[in-house]
């Protein structure tokens, strides 16, 4: 992912994702898309889509990945656009397994990345949510909880 991250004001990564999982419940195979308030670091709102697709016995290509992402920003970002801007997002990758990132967590990044230009919303960060815990795509920062029920 190439997109710059914008440091949420007012809390750690672990209250983030906390806070996201009290409006989205964390799922096996979920990708969830918060937007952040910079000034609070509270989450306003949020949209998830599940993985696979419907009908799909593989994972999304970019193609899909992309309008998916899209229609998730679209219904949650703000209608009026500030400068500099009030929020950012958060997307959160919910799957199973090790607690690194797989290739296959690459087209909701590149996703991320591209949608997020689009919108002209900063990213806030990205996670990845597993039965053992969760870590952060650009720090170092990861922790056991919260994590998927195992």
């Amino acid at each position: 992912m190439t997109t710059p991250l914008h440091p949420v004001a007012h809390g750690d990564s672990a209250t983030l994702l906390r806070r996201i999982s009290r409006h989205v419940p964390f799922s096996s195979d979920r990708v969830i898309l918060a937007l952040i308030r910079l000034s609070r670091g509270y989450v306003d709102r949020a949209a998830w889509l599940d993985v696979p697709l419907a009908g799909s016995d593989g994972p999304p290509d970019d193609r899909q990945a992309r309008a998916r992402v899209d229609a998730a920003l679209s219904s949650i970002t703000p209608k009026q656009r500030q400068s500099p801007p009030s929020h950012a997002v958060a997307l959160v990758r919910c799957r199973r397994g090790r607690v690194v990132w797989l290739p296959s967590d690459d087209v909701w990044l590149s996703a991320l990345a591209s949608e997020t230009a689009r919108h002209r919303l900063p990213v806030a960060e990205v996670f990845l949510v597993t039965e053992h815990g969760w870590r952060g795509y650009s720090s170092t920062k990861a922790g056991s909880a919260p994590a998927l029920a195992a």
